[in-house]
C-alpha cells in the first residue's frame, strides 16, 4: 500500500477520492514546476468554510448554556493555525505533502501555516466526497482530542458556567472568610452541589474565588463518576 493509500484510509476516504486527497495535500510551489497539477488553494477555501461551520455545529450542541461570545472564543481556539497545525503533526500529514524544491528545502513541511491549509483542503474535499455528512466524520476524527480539551478549557475559563451546566439549579456558594487590608483582599468560598459541599476556593474577589471553588467542583464530580 502507496503512502496515499494509507493515509486516504486512515481519514476514511475511499481510493476512489485519492486524486482530490492528493491535491489537498498540495502546495502551490509544487506546481509551479509541474504542470498540470492543481493545488489545494481552492480545496483551503471551501475547508475552511466548512471548518467554521462544523466548529460551530458542535460548540452549539456540547455548549448549551454558553453564549454567542463564549461560543466564538471557543470556535476561535479550534479553528486557529496552530491547533490545526498540532492536528497535521499528529496525523503525520507532513509525510504526504507536495511541496516545490525551494519551500521543501527551507522547512515547509513544519510550517504552521502550510500545515493547516492542508487540514482544511482535507476537509474541502472531504465535503465534496460526501457532503456536510462526510465533513462531519473527518471533522470528528482530526478533533476528537482537541473537542476533550475545548471542554477543559472551557471549564477553567468559566468553571461557574460549566458547574451550572452541568448541575442546573443545585449549585449554591458561600463565602467562608475575607481577609486582608482593603486594598489587598481575599476572599474563601465553597461551593455546594445538591446541598452537599465540592470545593473550596480562594481569590482576590469573590468571583475569583467562586471560580475557583466551581473548578474545583468539576474536577471532584467527574473524578467520582
Amino acid at each position: 500500500m502507496s503512502q496515499i493509500n494509507e493515509l486516504t484510509t486512515t481519514l476514511g476516504f475511499s481510493l476512489e477520492d485519492e486524486v482530490l486527497v492528493l491535491q489537498a495535500l498540495t502546495h502551490s510551489s509544487y506546481v509551479n514546476t509541474h504542470v498540470g497539477e492543481c493545488d489545494n488553494e481552492r480545496l483551503e477555501f471551501l475547508g475552511d468554510a466548512v471548518l467554521a461551520l462544523l466548529c460551530s455545529e458542535t460548540l452549539y450542541t456540547m455548549f448549551p448554556a454558553l453564549n454567542e461570545g463564549q461560543l466564538s472564543r471557543l470556535r476561535a481556539y479550534l479553528v486557529r493555525e496552530a491547533t490545526l497545525a498540532l492536528i497535521a503533526k499528529r496525523f503525520n500529514i507532513a509525510l504526504y505533502m507536495r511541496l516545490g524544491k525551494s519551500a521543501a528545502g527551507s522547512g515547509g513541511h513544519e510550517r504552521p501555516r502550510i500545515l493547516a491549509g492542508c487540514v482544511e483542503a482535507l476537509l474541502g474535499a472531504a465535503f465534496l466526497c460526501g457532503g456536510v455528512l462526510r465533513a462531519r466524520q473527518l471533522f470528528v476524527l482530526l478533533y476528537r482530542e482537541h473537542l476533550a480539551e475545548a471542554t477543559e478549557l472551557w471549564a477553567e475559563a468559566d468553571a461557574k458556567s460549566a458547574l451550572q451546566e452541568l448541575a442546573p439549579e443545585s449549585v449554591r456558594y458561600a463565602l467562608l472568610e475575607a481577609s486582608g487590608p482593603d486594598h489587598d483582599r481575599s476572599y474563601r468560598t465553597e461551593v455546594f452541589v445538591k446541598g452537599f459541599s465540592q470545593g473550596v476556593g480562594e481569590g482576590k474577589s469573590k468571583k475569583q474565588a467562586e471560580q475557583a471553588a466551581a473548578f474545583v467542583a468539576l474536577r471532584n464530580l467527574r473524578s467520582n463518576k
